[in-house]
Order: structure tokens, then sequence, then C-alpha cells
């Protein structure tokens, strides 16, 4: 069974209308609408309105026009809203982004297809549709080098862990390795005979991983620009991959692997299935099929949790020990799955899922377990800047933020901004 979550859209910078009623005395409005999958959508607004208490202390109400919908103000970037109406009863977290830089592809007119934050977050590189790759500061958006090589649309790029080295593909077959202080290209990777969809950092970086529409994952080592292995997967296309390290082991590697062993794959295809491969051993250890093109995967190896966002807004959610049917699975509409990305919490317990999709939703779902099965889940936080524009990525960060109780959380699309949350 899917469980259907119904939501509340709102506008994207409703800040700016909060901020505007704050410094004025009129009152600002922003509008909000309340969907559910198969149900008649609600639309209103919510008015702002400034008051002072006896203290001095300014006080901010927000009353919903033409929507039966309860809205909080908690703060100059945080909602609450909730709507019974729809089946979004509970009240949930709406946050505006604490952060943005305003990528070069926003006057390229190209949008974002791809982009990485440095594992501190100090530098953020991203890329386009015409090839070329830029390096930023994420405290001040200052723009510190562009890689230019790549002939077509850069479908992903990732830092190696020092911060200084960036990883790139695009729709050329090519894999490059930058600096990312001078713009040089030491290293092209060549051998996959479709375009590339996405890559991952293996340990240190000696050895990279790529995946393809040609239907494979190829296991690369940087120094010879040499492929170590050829996964063949799929006849179809290879859409995503997730590496996750597991239990570590001292064995005896072949030349020119390094840190593969105790390493999962979690690959998602468009034919329908979402594999777990064994980096190491180079086996398929698990298959989990639906039938319906797979266009992203997140796996908690830690939980035993595969989640496979589809082409049909579903997204399942697989316990590895059970792989004939979902332990649970849910949608919202039937935009497709664009990203996922695990998301860590301060306390104990699975991961938050963070979940994009084509039409711009970008929100936090956390599973609930009980004696460590998965029994449901549910939206905890909305995350809003987006206005039916395609989450194109999504990346995590450790939080800057004191007493934060997640990492933060960036996402593109194609705007040509990447915001932090």
């Amino acid at each position: 069974m899917v469980n259907v979550f119904g939501y509340i859209s709102i506008q994207p910078d409703w800040t700016v209308d909060v901020s505007t009623a704050l410094e004025s005395s009129a009152p600002g409005k922003f509008w909000v609408s309340a969907y559910r999958l198969g149900e008649a959508s609600v639309h209103g607004h919510i008015q702002v309105a400034k008051s002072v208490s006896a203290d001095g202390t300014t006080l901010v109400s927000l009353t919903a026009v033409d929507a039966a919908i309860t809205a909080e103000y908690m703060g100059p970037l945080q909602l609450r809203l909730s709507s019974a109406s729809t089946g979004a009863a509970t009240p949930v977290l709406y946050t505006a982004p604490r952060s943005t830089v305003a990528c070069s592809q926003v006057v390229r007119g190209t949008g974002v297809r791809s982009f990485d934050v440095s594992r501190y977050g100090g530098l953020l590189v991203a890329g386009g549709d015409d090839g070329v790759l830029d390096v930023y500061n994420t405290q001040n958006g200052q723009h510190r080098v562009s890689l230019e090589g790549h002939i077509g649309d850069i479908t992903s790029c990732v830092f190696f862990p020092s911060g200084q080295v960036v990883l790139s593909a695009g729709t050329d077959l090519r894999l490059r390795v930058w600096s990312a202080s001078d713009g040089t290209n030491p290293v092209t990777l060549i051998g996959h005979t479709a375009a590339i969809t996405d890559t991952a950092i293996v340990g240190l970086g000696k050895n990279v991983l790529s995946s393809s529409k040609d239907g494979t994952l190829r296991l690369w080592h940087c120094g010879s620009a040499t492929v170590l292995h050829t996964f063949d997967l799929s006849k179809a296309p290879v859409n995503a991959i997730d590496l996750v390290a597991g239990k570590e082991s001292e064995e005896e590697l072949p030349a020119n692997e390094f840190e593969t062993a105790g390493k999962t794959v979690a690959v998602a295809c468009e034919d329908g299935r979402a594999l777990l491969v064994d980096l190491r051993s180079r086996e398929t250890t698990a298959a989990f099929a639906s039938g319906v093109p797979v266009r992203a995967v997140a796996y908690a190896h830690s939980h035993g949790l595969l989640f496979a966002g589809r082409s049909d807004g579903i997204v399942d959610v697989w316990s590895t020990d059970e792989p004939r049917a979902p332990a649970y699975a849910f949608k919202r509409n039937n935009s497709p799955i664009s990203a996922l990305r695990l998301v860590q919490r301060a306390k104990d317990g699975p991961p938050l899922l963070c979940v994009g999709t084509e039409d711009g939703q970008l929100y936090l779902v956390a599973p609930e377990t009980t004696s460590g099965k998965l029994t449901s889940a549910q939206v905890v936080e909305e995350l809003v800047a987006f206005d039916v524009d395609p989450i194109t990525q999504i990346r995590t960060a450790p939080s800057t933020t004191p007493g934060a109780s997640r990492q933060s959380i960036w996402a593109s699309g194609r705007t040509g901004k990447v915001y932090e949350f």
C-alpha cells in the first residue's frame, strides 16, 4: 500500500512579505495552497500583521484567508502550517534558506545541473548545461575559478575529501579531475559509451566511481586513469548511485585498488530495480524490483533501509532483509522523484530523508521504527525556495548553527542558485 501525504505549498519568497509587514504598519500577505492527491485543492493567502506588546516586544500574527489553514510564526525564517482538510493536520515546519549562493549559471541562463559543497562548507562547485563548472566561497559568494573542458551538460560534480580537488562528469562521456584552486585538469577518465549520470569518491579518492546511461558502474584508479572494473548492471540507464561505508576489513586489495572493502553501492536503475552492490567482491548482494524507473536512491546501511525514488512520484522504503515488497511506500503526487539524500540528526534513530521532486518540492521525512522495524513515516519539515522548479541536487554538510537538530541541507534547481537550509 502506498501512503498518500497531503501537503501545503507556500509562496517561495514568503519571507519578503513578512519582512515588509514588520518594517511598516501595513499588513502583508503571501499565497498558500493545500493539496491531497485525488481531492480538491484549497487556495488562499496568509495575512501578516504586526503588533507591539506592553513590554515593547514585536508580535507577528498570521491569519489564513480563503483557506482552512492554521499558521504560526516561528521566526524570520520559519513558520508552522497545518490543514486538516487535506490530510496535513499535523503542524509542519516551513523553513526558508539561511544562505544563498548565486552561481554564474544565473547570467549564462543554464541553471545548476549539479553542485557540491566541500566537507566543512567553505567551497561550492556548480555546473550547468554549458559544460562549465565554477567554484565559489560559500561565506561571501565570491567566484574563485572556472573549470572549463567538458562539452555538453555537467551531470555530476563532487569534492574529494581534501576540499581542494573536484571530480566532474558530463554527457560528453568523460570524468575530469580538477584543482579547485587554479582550475587545472591533470586527469581525464575515458571509457563510458553513454552519458555519465552520477559519481562518488571512494575513501580518500585514489579510486572513484561513475554510473552511466550505458547501464554500467565503473571503478577507476585516478593515478593511472584506468578502469579497474566495469559492473554490467542493466541494459537500461543507471540513473544514480549512493556509496556507503560499512565495516572495514584488512584484506589485501589488488594493485591500484584502495579502500573498497566494506563499501556498498546503492544503484537506481531505469529498468525499475534498485540494487545493492558490494564494491570489493563486485557482487550484487540484493535487488529490489518495482517495475517503475528508479531515479534516485539513498541507503541507510546501519538501519537496513534502502530508499528508492521512482518516476511516478512514489518513494519505496525497502528493508534489506525482505526484498519481496517494500516495508513502506509514500507519495504526494505524480511528479517524479529527482533527488534523495539522507540527513543525519543530532539524536539517535534513523536519519531523516530529504526528498526532491521535479515540480520543486523539497521536504524532510522522518522514518519511524518499532523494535527495529519500520512502521511509518511522516513529513517533519518543508524547505521553501523553489517554485515548480525541478530539484536537481541535494547535499549535506555539518551545521554551523549552535544546537542544530540536523545537518545543513543544500539544494539546487534551474534558478541558477544554490540554497542552504
